[in-house]
């Protein structure tokens, strides 16, 4: 995929899963997303709107069975390390978390007309974000997806997911957890 169509990427080079998203968030200066506080530095200064967002990309990249096991402390390291890698080339030291899926957040620029849809890789699983962020990605005519759930909040392509805004709103704990399923039935 071209590099014009995001203003950000953040989260290691080959990742599991990829979330688009439509508007990035105010970033404190010098910030580096493989900071180990760089997750804390973004909540701190985004508020509410982006602890949530980042707490639901870590419940679907938690791999272990039960995400709320003792008080969701597995998706709460998740959350804290979300876009580094479970090895820190910088420091060449394991980083102990629990078992999970490495992801990658793309910011789709708003500035990118598309007329067609763009190809997406198998390698990974690619989480298009609410209606505006699908739209920017050339998403236009669900007609090929197959839905999820009976409220059609959820659609599939091979590695595609088509899925509400991350906020709690729209995407509650129950459809994080069929993302988990259907991203789980691929492995």
């Amino acid at each position: 995929m071209s590099s014009d169509l995001f203003s950000y990427v953040w989260g290691p080079m080959n990742p599991d899963i990829i979330f688009y998203l439509p508007t990035p968030p105010e970033l404190p200066a010098h910030w580096q997303a493989a900071h180990p506080d760089a997750i804390t530095q973004l909540v701190t200064l985004n508020g509410n709107h982006w602890r949530k967002i980042v707490t639901i990309m870590a419940k679907i990249c938690c791999l272990e069975h039960d995400i709320n096991a003792n008080k969701g402390i597995d998706w709460k390291q998740i959350r804290d390390q979300l876009f580094n890698e479970s090895h820190n080339q910088q420091t060449n030291k394991h980083i102990n978390t629990p078992s999970r899926l490495h992801c990658q957040l793309r910011i789709v620029n708003s500035k990118v007309e598309h007329h067609d849809e763009i190809a997406f890789s198998p390698e990974s699983w690619h989480i298009l974000c609410g209606k505006e962020a699908q739209l920017r990605m050339g998403v236009v005519d669900q007609q090929y997806y197959t839905s999820l759930d009976e409220k059609q909040k959820i659609q599939h392509q091979q590695t595609v997911l088509l899925t509400p805004y991350l906020d709690y709103r729209q995407y509650s704990n129950a459809l994080i957890e069929l993302t988990r399923q259907q991203i789980a039935l691929a492995k």
